[in-house]
């Protein structure tokens, strides 16, 4: 095909007599679809290649493949559509030459400027593929990211880069939060795992590494409830002029990386090394304290 227009869905109209039914083994058909230009939600996402078949009652895709200007998304997966609660399983890999633009593209506001990266992983969730779930999401991804820098966002704008605005704290926290980064964090890598069960994403050690400093978050982000408990250490470079910490993506510690370089740049800079906080509570309104470290404590520690 040439186009394929996905168009919003009106609301209420999944519910027909009660609720929508499983479908039958008979509507799940094969599929050997490629399009030039996929258009859903009013916005041009890119060329479609789908490939599915059906496997018994399931509906197995073989082959999905999105590409743009802006990057590649690539995946696979199973559809149980037999099973008491039918359940999607995928792996992907996302690659993208723009981040900033490929979010664009996907319906959310300029919150990143350029930057390079990957996505890749497994992904689990109850329900159809198109009917993605935060409380039963389960999995492992990847990321890498490179040479890009985050822009400030008003908060509640979105989900994911609503919590990357570095207006994302509240102002009443006591040290004066003077408006210094109208520009934005740079970064030029970084690199994490992340382990997702029943909605609850992991880390262990998510880095980021910045011109202006290094950061490590690990803990745990509850993406159903928009909550948090993570730990975050920064190790600001130490310049002539200012010392910050760097950005952090795809969780509300970029917020969290906001404030912390606040409160460095209140500290002097010869006694600066090292800080570590506890930050809890929603993404809106993350609680953020400052944690003493003791000696020989490990980078990146989980919260307690």
């Amino acid at each position: 095909m040439k186009t394929l227009t996905v168009p919003p869905a009106a609301p209420g109209a999944a519910l027909v007599d009660g609720g929508a039914q499983p479908q039958k083994e008979a509507e799940l058909p094969a599929l050997d679809v490629v399009v030039d230009q996929f258009v859903r939600n009013d916005r041009q996402i890119g060329r479609l290649e789908l490939y599915a078949t059906p496997e018994g009652g399931d509906w197995r895709i073989d082959r999905l493949r999105i590409v743009n200007p802006e990057g590649t998304l690539a995946a696979e997966g199973l559809w149980q559509n037999t099973l008491a609660q039918p359940r999607t399983q995928v792996s992907l890999r996302l690659e993208a030459g723009d981040a900033g633009k490929l979010l664009i593209r996907f319906g959310y506001p300029e919150g990143v400027r350029r930057g390079s990266a990957k996505l890749e992983g497994v992904l689990s969730w109850n329900g159809a593929p198109y009917d993605f779930d935060y409380p039963t999401l389960s999995g492992n991804l990847l990321l890498e990211a490179a040479r890009g820098q985050f822009l400030k966002l008003e908060p509640g704008i979105g989900k994911l880069l609503g919590i990357l605005s570095l207006q994302a704290l509240p102002r009443r926290i006591t040290l004066d939060f003077r408006d210094i980064f109208s520009e934005g964090f740079a970064f030029d890598e970084i690199v994490g795992a992340v382990k997702i069960a029943r909605g609850i994403a992991g880390t262990e050690a998510l880095r980021i590494l910045g011109p202006s400093g290094r950061v490590v978050m690990s803990g745990e982000v509850d993406l159903a409830q928009e909550t948090q408990k993570l730990r975050v250490r920064v190790s600001p470079h130490i310049s002539d002029g200012v010392s910050i910490a760097g950005a952090l993506v795809g969780g509300p510690i970029a917020g969290v990386a906001a404030f912390i370089a606040q409160k460095v740049l209140k500290d002097p800079l010869d006694q600066i090394a090292s800080y570590e906080y506890s930050v809890t509570g929603t993404w809106a309104e993350p609680n953020v304290v400052r944690v003493e470290r003791h000696a020989g404590a490990p980078e990146g520690g989980k919260p307690q």
